[in-house]
């Protein structure tokens, strides 16, 4: 196996970690640019009595597809491998959340 200088940034917890937050950044950019004067909570509450809360928090996910691409690009497999434990732990978030 060869050594890379860059291989700190190879692995399942830097991928699972920027799986989960790349999602919450999309959803908090969703939130600022198309609803800045509301009140977060009151924002959140909007969400859920309008039920849309589910089908945003699932378009929020698809920003991980562009960052499993690019770890897989830059061959960080490991790191991508984290980033798809994340996609499936949003997945299985949603469909129990659609199932309630």
């Amino acid at each position: 196996m060869k050594y890379r200088i860059d291989d700190k940034y190879d692995s399942v917890a830097l991928g699972t970690i920027t799986g989960l937050f790349v999602p919450i950044i999309a959803f908090l950019l969703y939130y600022l640019i198309r609803y800045r004067g509301m009140y977060f909570p009151a924002f959140i509450r909007y969400l859920y009595d309008g039920g849309t809360f589910i089908p945003i928090l699932s378009l929020c996910v698809v920003p991980n597809l562009l960052v499993f691409f690019i770890f897989i690009w830059t061959d960080r497999d490991r790191s991508a491998r984290g980033v798809l434990q994340a996609t499936f732990v949003f997945a299985i978030y949603v469909c129990i959340m659609k199932l309630i």
